[in-house]
């Protein structure tokens, strides 16, 4: 009898991609395991806003497929609020790390984009083309 290992791999992109609006956070790496996908963020506050603003997260939030339109659902949050509440900055020198847990995505080469909300307005935190290459992967022990 033939049984099927588990795969076990967990593989790290390291991204630094910039959102489609000029105060999104930098998309920094993509760590994907058996258990979920899961997705680190940096965001550094700007003079835009007086004392630097807020951030939130839709919990509608998803990553897509580009070209099999298979969507990944968001099933946790780590270092930023949920709408309707809002993590409000201090200043416009603040920083905050987040992360955004999702479900499991195929260890495949693709094309992904990170959609916070659909047609959404520059303010609303979507990452287009976003390319996952394996080989340039690294593997995570």
């Amino acid at each position: 009898m033939i049984t099927k290992q588990k795969n076990t791999k967990k593989i790290l992109f390291q991204l630094n991609s910039i959102g489609h609006g000029e105060t999104n956070p930098i998309l920094l790496r993509m760590l994907l395991t058996p258990e979920f996908t899961k997705v680190d963020f940096g965001y550094t506050t700007t003079n835009k806003y007086i004392r630097g603003g807020w951030i939130k997260m839709s919990k509608d939030t998803f990553i897509e497929n580009v070209a099999t339109k298979k969507r990944y659902k968001m099933i946790k949050a780590t270092g930023i609020t949920i709408a309707p509440q809002k993590h409000n900055f201090q200043s416009n020198k603040d920083w905050q790390y987040y992360s955004l847990y999702f479900e499991p995505m195929t260890k495949v080469d693709s094309v992904i984009n990170l959609i916070e909300a659909e047609n959404g307005t520059p303010n609303d935190f979507n990452y287009y083309d976003v390319t996952l290459k394996i080989s340039e992967a690294m593997e995570v022990i």
